[in-house]
């Protein structure tokens, strides 16, 4: 039954057909072992796998986050105890400052020991003023009343050494006795005065805001550099000054020093009085001062004072008495 009729019986058998069962076997046996839920396990283990990674990411990242918010509070706590600790420290030098400003004006209250001029104690005077620029004068005035300060200390300087230029320009350069009497009178004399007469009326201009003490610094000395114009020139046998120590060249060399010597501290304090001069009226010129402050400052300070008031009230009626007198005596 299996072969054809209508085959042709001289051709050559076909040949055998290979059996497909193990291909549908195989076939088979894959769709039997095929599993769907395979990739989607292998899937999940993989996202499963790559998910610690992540999270390992995200929390190092998280971390370093924390850490660095943690440092920058470290660095806001410590310049908040740094602002602390600054405010702190101001509200006690606040404090210190009242109180040395109290303790201040209650010393300014209480009488001050005279110290000027600084004796030694075997000399048995006592100081006759209390100075202290740094304590009575404004700060923005001290370098000023400093200057005049030093002013005059170079003045009592020029002064001694001319003294002592008068008493070797007598000895050894031919010079006369009334030039080294005249010296001598000069330290004696201008030394107080000095400090008496514009020093100290400049140190109570500033210390108190003075007018009137302006005006009296001026007026002194403006007649004192004139003064002293005269002594560092030296004429005649006034002082120790240029002409004459030029003049003393031609008989003694080493006295002629010693004159220049006088000379040349007789210019320092004289600029050093220019100088003062000039810097002290700008200053008053600034300040708003004027002559009409400074008489009202006389007519309120000296013509009220009660020492003034009786000498002018005695003197008013001695006057008084001397002219009715004068008057009757005529007619009886």
């Amino acid at each position: 039954m299996s072969d054809n009729p209508f085959a042709d019986p001289f051709a050559a058998p076909p040949p055998k057909a290979t059996p497909a069962a193990p291909v549908a076997a195989s076939s088979s046996g894959g769709t039997e072992d095929f599993n769907p839920f395979a990739n989607r396990a292998g899937r999940s283990s993989s996202s499963n796998i790559a998910q610690p990674s992540t999270h390992q990411s995200t929390t190092s990242g998280k971390s370093g986050m924390d850490d660095e918010l943690f440092r920058k509070q470290q660095d806001l706590e410590r310049r908040a105890q740094e602002l602390r600790m600054r405010e702190e420290e101001l509200d006690r030098r606040q404090r210190s400052n009242a109180a040395n400003n109290l303790n201040t004006g209650a010393a300014n209250n209480a009488p001050r020991p005279h110290n000027w001029p600084p004796l030694p104690t075997i000399i048995p005077i006592e100081p006759c003023f209390y100075q202290d620029i740094e304590v009575e004068i404004p700060v923005q005035f001290q370098k000023t009343v400093t200057l005049a300060y030093y002013v005059f200390l170079t003045y009592v300087l020029a002064l001694v050494v001319n003294v002592v230029a008068s008493l070797f320009y007598m000895i050894w350069g031919g010079g006369s006795i009334g030039q080294l009497f005249l010296a001598c009178i000069q330290l004696a004399l201008f030394s107080p005065c000095s400090f008496l007469f514009w020093f100290r009326p400049v140190y109570k201009a500033f210390r108190n805001d003075s007018s009137f003490n302006f005006m009296v610094f001026f007026f002194v000395l403006f007649f004192h550099c004139i003064f002293t114009f005269v002594q560092t020139l030296g004429l005649s046998n006034y002082a120790c000054g240029w002409i004459n120590a030029l003049d003393t060249f031609k008989v003694s060399v080493p006295i002629a020093l010693l004159m220049l010597i006088s000379a040349i501290t007789f210019t320092v304090a004289l600029t050093g009085m220019v100088t003062a001069l000039v810097k002290v009226h700008r200053l008053y010129r600034g300040a708003g001062f004027s002559i009409d402050k400074a008489r009202q400052e006389f007519t309120n300070g000296v013509m009220s004072d009660a020492g003034v008031q009786r000498a002018t009230a005695a003197a008013t009626q001695a006057a008084a008495g001397a002219a009715f007198n004068q008057a009757t005596q005529g007619r009886f």
